[in-house]
This record gives structure tokens, C-alpha cells and sequence, in this order.
């Protein structure tokens, strides 16, 4: 009658259906995302049709009349399907939106700290003495000009990021510029602000009269003597373009669909990756430069976006402007991360699956419920099946049919939840692993960008006339203004602890630093002295390996040098300049920490600056010291340029992702000015703990090997098997009455802790004593939370055996059953026999004797006396 209504209402109304609306749009934050995710709907799909097909069992089995109740496992399922598909959703666009932000916030943070640069250079080279000898002249010169602009061309030979250099007097006009122009003066509200400026400089993005009719990004400041009325303003016109196009090719792979843009306040994209997709001179709207999940419409097409601004450096924070990020949503959420993770076993899985840090509850919470449905659905299955055993109804061949189709397609449910999951995980250890990436070649950037600065300042410093002609004519008043020079220097680049000059003997003359003045009269030791003093180019320079030095209180650090010549080529001596280089290798590879949602470095995190030979330049953790050789399990031989190198370690008993870059050089530096030195950026993130001697535990009974068809050589018996670890045992299924679940379970006294004894269980009513098998077996193992107990029928009285997970119900020949006494002497082995071979493919099978186990416990004074209370 119940099937009769079933059939009569229609099952298609009580179907439970796994809707792309309901998997992705219960968030508002992923509102029209869903159809976008391509392997997320894939899985959508798979998990419909089999719900489907649990409706049709459901059907049979109210047919049936005598199969497992179905319903809950069903619903549960169905449920579970929901929520899965919802939260692969919300960590997929996490994802990609955590990578977006990296580059974009990258991209924003390098272009400021090159531009802090070009704020002390502007306020450096408008105190240039040729500059203001010039200036304070009654009649222009024209020779004078010609030699002042052939030291403009010099200093942007060492600066390449400047494409021009403008110097005008107090009424705007033109007193010596590198690139030619139509106008001669300028009327440009700039050199009002400039004058009247109390600032150290004056930074403009804008058309300029004298410059282009375009917006170009400019820094100014005037030319003065200090307490006179000023003599003009310089104008360093800054290569943007050129800059934001390097910036955009390290952030962007070849292949990669993100496009980045500089933007100003007001929305107006000043700079970008394509052209095409978001071009110069486009206003976006409002919502592209506010947090929102929300996708961004633009030019007809829809983008995953997100807006950076600066962090900031040293308390400068740029123009104003900020990298928006965008990524079509056709392309945000293609997966290629496959081979980045490929050989991830299954306990680093595990490790990072329990990380609070990594994953959220609810993930981690469907995960286990999902576990949880499949052993209660395996467990009612095998039920079902111990029920059918010896039954004589006409209907068990379709009952037992029923329950293998029941638990294949339970099987096949748990597997699709088991990929879909573990996608989702090793999509989160490659979004890891990209980060960790990133972040190491944001670091490598900045250190090849800062220290292209440091090769040239000397090179530029080693052209000042006041050093040149103090050493060619030497003179304790000419020292004392060399080092009154270096001073003021050190004061505008306080990347410097010291700045040294010396004569062509290597003895030092004068520095920057008073504290510092016991070197003087001292000579040099470093090879890089004598380098310096033999280079004949004002374009070459010499730097010193990283190592310990006195001129850095013993540490390590690198020294930058360039050689001052006289008029007829011979050396004079040089400057040198001695970087601060713990500080600031330190803020830098702080910097390049991977960070949470909140802005703290990820707990655990840490990055490296290493040489060529693995030694550490610089750290975040006190672990590895500076100058020791880094005792990571990664080689640096393959960390080649364009060929970065990402992966997953174990360290100290944790795992970690790994991310290492190579030094590629900035402009000119390392790349065309012969200057060859490797260093390697590497950051860490910590994923969990490695597990020691894991376990590996034989999967649940597998439906396609329940049922055996009977053979033609003999009697039969159905063994109820199960596992505990990696061992396979049974008992004859006729002496089963029931598997249950081992929460609840009453443990075992204090006198009886530690035996054979695990405790008693509550079943119908009446305490069970419960036997520890594999402390009386002597198999290695260890208590498990989704422990199982099989009750069996034993001496007279019912016995509960703890075990890991059940196993299948193969009908064995009774000729296949060797008996125990064959294969070994001893009397204490609670076993009747082994099979070799019950067609499961799971191997040899050892059957227990229950009897002989029930008398382990029941027999003993102290279970009797525990039971009678």
C-alpha cells in the first residue's frame, strides 16, 4: 500500500534536487558566479543524477518491503550535496580573488617605493653645484649650458628611469634641458608651487606646457643657496609608462587573462596592462575602487575586480593612486594548478585539512559529515545484509541485490564527494603556493630595484668636482668639505650607514658619518678596492660579496664603489658606499610576508634572501642566521630565471609551501652592466604537521564484492569481515546480530584500563562488554573516532568487538577455509582458519573464533562482577 502511494503522489515531487541556484547563489557574494565555474557545476551535475538514482532505490526499496530505510541516508546526502556545492563555490572565488589582490597589491606597493626613490633624487640633484653655478651666471653660456647638459645625460645613463631633465630659472624659462622642445619657457602653475612649497618636493601628474600636453608624472623642486631668494626650479620628468609596463610584465604570465591598471583617485585608469580592455584615460565607476564581491561590469564584459592602494613606504604613500585588478569571468575561475600539486599525498591532505587557518569549520565540518553519512549508510547496508543471511523469504536475492546497488551508489556519492573535496583542497595549497610565489618575487623585485639605486649613487657621487678635486689637490680644508658633502648625502639616502671616500691608495679621506671618523687615514682591504680603483668608465662600478665586513660593525652587508679619475685618466681614488643592509633586507623580506585577511603575516610564515650557494643574506626567522647555509630540502639549481620554483616540503616535522625566485636584474642592472650576483627569494608558509607511522585504513566494504554467486564445489558460509588497520578478519555472518556506532560506549573500569577490555555498550536495553581486538590480537593501531562495533553471538551471550571499518560479506567455499592448526602450533590464536583468496582482491582473511574471544572476557571474575552491576 505505501509503494502503492508512493507511486500514485509521483516521486519526481519528493526528489531532492542539487540546483545551481541553491549550490552557489545562497551567498549574495557569488550572485551570477555559479554558471562561470565550470568544474563546480560538473560535479552539480554528477551529484544530480545521483539523486536520481536514490530515488529509484528508495522506490525499490519500499517495493521490497525488507530493504534498509533509505530516506535518511538520502536526505542527508541530498543536504550535504547543498552545502558542498556551496562552499567549493565560496572557496573557489576566494581564491581567485586572493590572487588578483596579490598582484594588484604588488603591482601598487612597487610602483610606490620606486617613486619614494625619485623623491630624494630630486631633492639631491637641485643642491648640485653645476646646477646652481649656472643659475647664478649674468650671462648665459652657452658653452656652460652644453656642459651642463652633457652631466644631465650622464646622470641619466645611471638613472634610466628619467626621460628627461629640465632646468628653468625664476621666470620659467629654459636654461638647459636633455630632449628638445618647441617651447622655451613655462607658464605652468608648477613653479608657484614649487617656490612656495614648504615641502621637500613637489610631485605632479598632469600636462606640462613644457613637457607634453599629456599627463606625465613629474617631480620638481627649486634651486637655492640656503637663506637667499631662490635662483629656478629642476624638473625630473619620470618614464611611467616605460616603469608601469615592467611592472605589469613580472606581475602577469603570458598566459595569464588579468589585467592590471593604475587608476587615480577619481577612477581614471593612468596606466595599464591592455590597452583594450581598460585604456589610459577611462573613468571606472565608483564600485571598482570599493571593496565588493561583486563582479565589475566594463566595456561589455564582466570581471571578478579588486582595488589596492598603497601600502606605503616610510611614510610615503605615492600619488594617490591605486592597481585595480581585473580578471574576465570567463577565465577567473579555470583551474590549472593540477601539475603545481601534483604528488601532494594523502597526509599532507590530512595535515591541512584539520588547519582552522587554511580551511573554515564549515568546510571542514561538511567533510565529516560526509564521512560520517557513508559509514551510517555502510553500516545500515551491511546490516541489511546480515539479516538476509540463512533468511529463507522468496524475495533475499533482490533484497541482497538491492543492498549492492544501495551501497554502490552510496560509493559512488562518497566519491564524488571524496574529488570534489579533494580538489578544493589542493586548489587551496596551490592558491598557497602562488602566494608564496608572489611573494617571493615581490621580494627579489624589491631587492633588485633598491639596490639598482645603490650602484647608481655611487657612480653619480663619484662625479662630484668637490671629491675629484679634493683628491687630485689634497688639503684637510678640501676633506673637511668632502665630508661635509657625504653628510648631507647620507642625511637625504638614509639607506646608508656610511659613505667613504678614498685615494687612489685605498686610504680613507673623509666620511659620511662622525662616529665613523677613526677610519680615516686607514686603507681599505676588500678586493673590491682595487676593482674600483682600475675601472676607467663612469658607467661601471664595483660591488663587494656579502660578507662580514668592518666597515659594518663585523657584519655582513654589500659595499658599492666607483672610481674617481683625473683629468688625464689616472686614478684618483673612490667613493664607496656601505649598505644598511640588515634593516633594510629586513623590512623588505617583512614586506614580502604572506598575509591574512586582517593584514598580520600568516602565523608560522617566513622568507629568505639566499646567494647562489645557499647561504642566508637575510631572514625573518631567528632560525636561520645570517651567513649559515639555509638546510631547506629544496634545489636551488633549479631555481633558474622565468623558472620559479614552487612546491611543498617537509621541515622539522611541519610541512611548508615553498616559493623561490631568482634575482633577474632591474633596467640595466644585472642585466647589461656585466654584474653578475644570484640571489634567491624564498618564502614559507607552514600547512601542518607532519603525521609520523600514519595508518593506512582499508576503505569500506565496496559494494561491487558483497555479493559472490554460490559455487558448484561444495557448501557455502558468509563471512562478516572487517578491518582493523591493514588487517582483514571475519566471522561466520550467521553469528552477527548487528553492527552499531562506538559513541556512548561505557569505559572500562580504572582496574581494567589498558587490557583487552574497552568497555561496555548499551544495546537494546542490556550492557555488552566490548573486546579491544587489537590489543588481543597484538595488531599495532591505536583508538580511532570513527571506531565501529560488531556484536556478536558468543559463548552463550552477546560479545561486542571493536574494529575500524566493516568489510564485505563474500560467501566462502568451506574447502577454501584452512584450518588454523595447519598453519601454526600455538593454542592462543582465537582464530578457526584463514582464506586465502575470497575474491575481494583484499587479501588473505583471517576468521576468528567468537566463541574462543567471548571466553576471553566473559570468562573472567572481574566481567562477570563489572556485568552483575
Amino acid at each position: 500500500m505505501r509503494a502503492a502511494e508512493s507511486l500514485r503522489h509521483g516521486w519526481s515531487g519528493r526528489r531532492l534536487k542539487v540546483s545551481a541556484s541553491k549550490g552557489f547563489d545562497a551567498d549574495p557574494s557569488l550572485s551570477g558566479l555559479g554558471r562561470h565555474m565550470h568544474a563546480i557545476a560538473a560535479y552539480r551535475e554528477e551529484l544530480g543524477r545521483l539523486q536520481a538514482s536514490w530515488d529509484t532505490l528508495s522506490l525499490l526499496g519500499e517495493l521490497s518491503g525488507n530493504a534498509t530505510e533509505m530516506a535518511g541516508t538520502r536526505a542527508a546526502f541530498g543536504e550535504l550535496s547543498t552545502a558542498l556545492l556551496h562552499h567549493l563555490a565560496i572557496e573557489t572565488h576566494r581564491k581567485a580573488l586572493a590572487d588578483l589582490r596579490t598582484k594588484a597589491q604588488n603591482g601598487i606597493n612597487i610602483l610606490v617605493r620606486n617613486l619614494f626613490e625619485r623623491t630624494a633624487d630630486i631633492g639631491f640633484l637641485s643642491a648640485d653645484g653645476h646646477i646652481r653655478d649656472l643659475l647664478e651666471a649674468d650671462t648665459e653660456d652657452a658653452g656652460a649650458r652644453a656642459a651642463l647638459e652633457a652631466r644631465f645625460r650622464e646622470y641619466v645613463a645611471k638613472y634610466s628611469v628619467y626621460s628627461d631633465i629640465i632646468l628653468l630659472d625664476r621666470e620659467g624659462e629654459v636654461r638647459a634641458r636633455l630632449e628638445p622642445h618647441a617651447k622655451s619657457a613655462s607658464h605652468h602653475a608648477i613653479l608657484a608651487e614649487v617656490m612656495a612649497s614648504e615641502a621637500a618636493y613637489v610631485e605632479h601628474f598632469g600636462p606640462l606646457d613644457i613637457v607634453s600636453d599629456e599627463k606625465r608624472l613629474v617631480y620638481a623642486w627649486r634651486v637655492e643657496r640656503p637663506g637667499q631668494r631662490p635662483l629656478g626650479v629642476l624638473i625630473l620628468v619620470f618614464r611611467l609608462a616605460d616603469e608601469m609596463e615592467g611592472i605589469f610584465g613580472n606581475l602577469i604570465a603570458p598566459d595569464d587573462w588579468t589585467v592590471l591598471a593604475c587608476a587615480s583617485p577619481d577612477g581614471t585608469i593612468i596606466a595599464s596592462s591592455c590597452p583594450i580592455q581598460a585604456p589610459a584615460g577611462l573613468k571606472l565607476p565608483p564600485s571598482a575602487l570599493r571593496p565588493s564581491d561583486k563582479p565589475l561590469r566594463l566595456g561589455g564584459r564582466q570581471y571578478l575586480a579588486v582595488a589596492c592602494e598603497a601600502a606605503g613606504y616610510q611614510g610615503y604613500l605615492g600619488p594617490g593612486w591605486s592597481c585595480i585588478g581585473l580578471l574576465p569571468l570567463e577565465a577567473a575561475f579555470e583551474r590549472e594548478e593540477g601539475q603545481v600539486v601534483d604528488g601532494v599525498d594523502a597526509g599532507l591532505l590530512d595535515s591541512v585539512t584539520g588547519d582552522p587557518a587554511l580551511f573554515s569549520d564549515e568546510l571542514r565540518i561538511v567533510s565529516r559529515k560526509a564521512g560520517v553519512i557513508q559509514r551510517d549508510l555502510n553500516r545500515s547496508v551491511w546490516n541489511g545484509w546480515i539479516k538476509q543471511t540463512d533468511s529463507t523469504e522468496a524475495n533475499v536475492a533482490f533484497s541482497k541485490l538491492l543492498l549492492s546497488e544501495v551501497s554502490n551508489a552510496g560509493r559512488k556519492t562518497q566519491a564524488v564527494f571524496d574529488a570534489s573535496i579533494g580538489d578544493l583542497y589542493r586548489t587551496v595549497i596551490a592558491a598557497i603556493l602562488e602566494k608564496c610565489r608572489s611573494h617571493a618575487a615581490f621580494a627579489i623585485d624589491v631587492m633588485d630595484r633598491n639596490l639598482y639605486e645603490r650602484a647608481n649613487d655611487g657612480r653619480w657621487w663619484a662625479l662630484d668636482a668637490t671629491f675629484a678635486k679634493a683628491l687630485a689637490e689634497p688639503s684637510p680644508e678640501g676633506f673637511r668639505s668632502c665630508a661635509s658633502v657625504l653628510a648631507s648625502i647620507n642625511a637625504l639616502y638614509t639607506v646608508y650607514s656610511n659613505l667613504i671616500l678614498f685615494d687612489a691608495a685605498g686610504r680613507v679621506v673623509a666620511v659620511s658619518q662622525p662616529g665613523q671618523e677613526h677610519l680615516l687615514g686607514t686603507a681599505l682591504d676588500g678586493e673590491w678596492v682595487s676593482r674600483a680603483l682600475s675601472l676607467r668608465s663612469t658607467q661601471d662600478y664595483a660591488v663587494s660579496r656579502f660578507e662580514p665586513t668592518a666597515l659594518y660593525g663585523e657584519a655582513a652587508t654589500y659595499i658599492y664603489a666607483a672610481g674617481i679619475s683625473g683629468r688625464n685618466g689616472r686614478p684618483l681614488g673612490g667613493v664607496a658606499i656601505v649598505f644598511d643592509s640588515t634593516p633594510q633586507f629586513d623590512a623588505m623580506l617583512h614586506d614580502a610576508l604572506p598575509a591574512d585577511a586582517a593584514g598580520r603575516p600568516l602565523t608560522g610564515a617566513f622568507a629568505l634572501f639566499l646567494d647562489e650557494a645557499g647561504k642566508v643574506i637575510a631572514s625573518t626567522s631567528q632560525r636561520f642566521v645570517i651567513g649559515s647555509v639555509c638546510d631547506l630540502a629544496i634545489d636551488l639549481g633549479s631555481v633558474a630565471p622565468k623558472q620559479d620554483l614552487s612546491r611543498i616540503i617537509a621541515f622539522e616535522g611541519r610541512y611548508y609551501a615553498i616559493g623561490a625566485v631568482i634575482s633577474q636584474g632591474y633596467r640595466e642592472y644585472k642585466t647589461q652592466d656585466g654584474y653578475r650576483s644570484d640571489v634567491i627569494a624564498v618564502c614559507a608558509v607552514p600547512l601542518g604537521a607532519v603525521t609520523e607511522g600514519r595508518v593506512a585504513v582499508p576503505a569500506a566494504a565496496n559494494a561491487a564484492t558483497l555479493a559472490r554467486k554460490s559455487g558448484e564445489r561444495g557448501p557455502e558460509t558468509e563471512i562478516a569481515t572487517f578491518h582493523i588497520a591493514r588487517h582483514w578478519l571475519g566471522v561466520p555472518a550467521r553469528d552477527v546480530v548487528e553492527a552499531v556506532d562506538a559513541v556512548d560506549m561505557k569505559p572500562a573500569a580504572a582496574t581494567l584500563a589498558g587490557t583487552i577490555f574497552a568497555g561496555y555498550k548499551l544495546y537494546k536495553g542490556a550492557p555488552v562488554p566490548v573486546l579491544r581486538l587489537e590489543t588481543r590480537l597484538g595488531i599495532s593501531g591505536g583508538p580511532r573516532e570513527d571506531q565501529q562495533i560488531v556484536i556478536v553471538r558468543s559463548a552463550g551471550s552477546l560479545l561486542g568487538l571493536l574494529v575500524d571499518t566493516l568489510g564485505t560479506i563474500p560467501a566462502v567455499q568451506q574447502s577454501d577455509i584452512m584450518p588454523i592448526r595447519e598453519l601454526t602450533s600455538r593454542d592462543d590464536v582465537p582464530a578457526t582458519g584463514v582464506v586465502g583468496n575470497a575474491g575481494s582482491g583484499e587479501g588473505m582473511l583471517m576468521l576468528l573464533d567468537v566463541d574462543r574471544l567471548g571466553l576471553d572476557v566473559l570468562g573472567r571474575t572481574p566481567f562477570r562482577a563489572q556485568a552483575a552491576e
